[in-house]
């Protein structure tokens, strides 16, 4: 479970720096913009070693330039990618550079970052504890990216403590935002709604979103997730007494937990392959793993009530076959793990209940009913200001949604002024390139941008150098010169506009999903697609296409 915290990809990587050479040479980190660094560390999400060396160089060019926004972004990766041991000192750089912003967002998602990385430590009462302050701080803001990242947290929690139906539904919100927003977020909701809905023995919902996780998994180059779906339907036949599938498909997805050293995972899976062993009378294999399962819950301080059923096996097993040490020894043991899961458990119940279910309605309700019952007086004046804050709120909205037109009036004001304004002049003064080769180079480049071979997949300078008929220092500095950007941030923006001008020319293209949209403009991930998408235009591409389908709406409402 514990490779299912929030953000970025959630894997780990020693603090060792890592010199740059070992980064393709063509990728030099020097004068990157933060985009860059955004972007790279999605893409890399499964190589530990990349990721963290981009992770430090983006803190690096954040510390030089003292911005406490680009600090916090970079902190935030480091902790997702070093060893567990080194995570505490950079939350604690990272809850100092958010507190300085002073912002919301900033610091509610650096709260968030930190929860997980306690709960991948298995440390799940600091872990809540932290959840809440991030709540309070992201229920003051409008992220709903921030939001859905609190909702999925808190539905982690309430699965782990076995209010399951509670935890489906906070999914089911968390599925729907995610579907459009972020492929990961996506299928890490799907995958724990999956093992909720085996959980309360509904077991098709359950092969359903397993057999769709892996599905989308491939589809969205996601394979790593596909042993998390493979480990949730072993799960789930095995709950169904077909040991023999589940048997199959836990040892499928074992090797990848014990490569990722995803420990948590790992001891669940040992458990149920030792519960399948042990239904199916092999019971001396299925004490190995009940074994194993012991050794995890003590050195990785990981335990959970399911497992509790490992050690009363364990000690029938004992029983039966008269060795008292070993069955004294385990009963032993699991009166400490019952002590252990009491405490924890009536912790987290009561926080995740109190402070989170309670503080958001139980608590509201109980109040205004008090109020109402006891005085008139009190009763005027609390509708007077529930009406005040309806029309604070409402008005709130209509200041927003007048913000977020005039904001998408401006970008296509922008748009506008983009097709009017001339190319940087081919005769730049400072060029380091002869006339004659400019001359050719951005014959070539205007021939690569009018025949859209920006469009294609995976296009990187390499293959723009070949296409522009050149090596790729040439490659890049006309690029600089004449368009006046890096050549990734080109690209990008290539792509962009086109898909820009798909969404205003074509109404069709505006009930594309954003995955639908990224494949059009041959981004390698939904997420890479909408982070360049908000950087270049200034919004999302979900508030883009409703602003675009309402200047629609009136401009036809005019005509009628």
């Amino acid at each position: 479970m514990n490779n299912f915290i929030l953000s970025i990809a959630f894997t780990i990587f020693s603090l060792t720096i890592v010199q740059a050479k070992q980064i393709n040479p063509v990728d030099s980190l020097a004068n990157k913009n933060y985009q860059y660094f955004e972007e790279k560390v999605i893409e890399f999400r499964t190589d530990s070693i990349k990721a963290q060396q981009l992770a430090k160089y983006w803190l690096k060019k954040a510390n030089e330039e003292k911005n406490l926004v680009q600090q916090t972004k970079a902190y935030k990766a480091l902790i997702h990618f070093v060893d567990k041991k080194y995570r505490m000192i950079y939350a604690d750089s990272l809850l100092e550079k958010a507190k300085a912003t002073k912002n919301s967002d900033i610091l509610g998602s650096a709260y968030l970052t930190i929860g997980a990385a306690h709960y991948d430590n298995n440390e799940y009462t600091k872990a809540l504890d932290l959840y809440i302050l991030a709540n309070n701080y992201i229920a003051e803001t409008n992220d709903q990216y921030l939001i859905h990242k609190v909702k999925y947290t808190i539905a982690l929690t309430k699965y782990f403590l076995g209010y399951y139906d509670e935890a489906i539904a906070l999914l089911n919100q968390c599925m729907n935002y995610f579907k459009e927003e972020n492929d990961l977020g996506y299928l890490k909701s799907m995958h724990i709604i999956a093992l909720c809905y085996t959980q309360i023995e509904r077991y098709d919902h359950s092969s359903y979103f397993n057999k769709l996780g892996m599905e989308l998994s491939s589809e969205y180059e996601m394979d790593d997730m596909i042993p998390y779906f493979k480990n949730a339907e072993g799960i789930n036949l095995c709950k169904q007494k077909d040991y023999e599938n589940a048997i199959k498909l836990l040892k499928e997805s074992k090797p990848h937990f014990e490569k990722v050293n995803d420990n948590a995972t790992l001891i669940t899976t040992q458990f149920y392959l030792g519960k399948c062993y042990w239904e199916i009378n092999e019971k001396k294999r299925a004490v190995t793993y009940f074994t194993k399962v012991h050794d995890g819950i003590q050195t990785q301080k990981y335990s959970r009530p399911d497992l509790r059923e490992g050690y009363e096996m364990l000690i029938e097993y004992f029983g039966e076959t008269n060795e008292l040490k070993k069955e004294l020894f385990f009963i032993k043991k699991l009166m400490e793990f019952d002590k252990e899961i009491n405490q924890e458990f009536k912790y987290l119940s009561y926080k995740v209940h109190k402070e989170y279910d309670t503080k958001t309605l139980l608590e509201k309700k109980r109040k205004i009913e008090n109020e109402l019952a006891s005085n008139r007086k009190i009763y005027f004046l609390v509708v007077t200001s529930l009406i005040i804050i309806l029309l604070t709120v409402f008005g709130w909205h209509l200041h927003s949604k007048k913000r977020e037109k005039e904001k998408f009036n401006q970008i296509m004001a922008d748009i506008a002024e983009k097709k009017k304004a001339k190319i940087l002049s081919s005769n730049n003064q400072n060029t380091n390139l002869s006339p004659e080769l400019t001359k050719s180079l951005l014959k070539n480049l205007e021939k690569f941008e009018k025949q859209k071979k920006f469009l294609e997949k995976d296009m990187n300078l390499a293959k723009l150098a070949a296409l522009l008929d050149t090596n790729t220092k040439y490659a890049s500095l006309i690029i600089a010169e004449q368009r006046g950007k890096k050549t990734t941030t080109y690209i990008n923006d290539l792509k962009i506009d086109y898909i820009v001008e798909l969404l205003i020319n074509n109404n069709k293209f505006r009930n594309y999903t954003n995955k639908a949209l990224s494949d059009e403009a041959g981004f390698g991930s939904t997420q890479i697609f909408t982070l360049c998408f908000k950087n270049r235009i200034g919004m999302s591409p979900t508030s883009f296409i409703q602003q675009l389908k309402s200047a629609n709406q009136t401009q036809q409402n005019k005509l009628e």
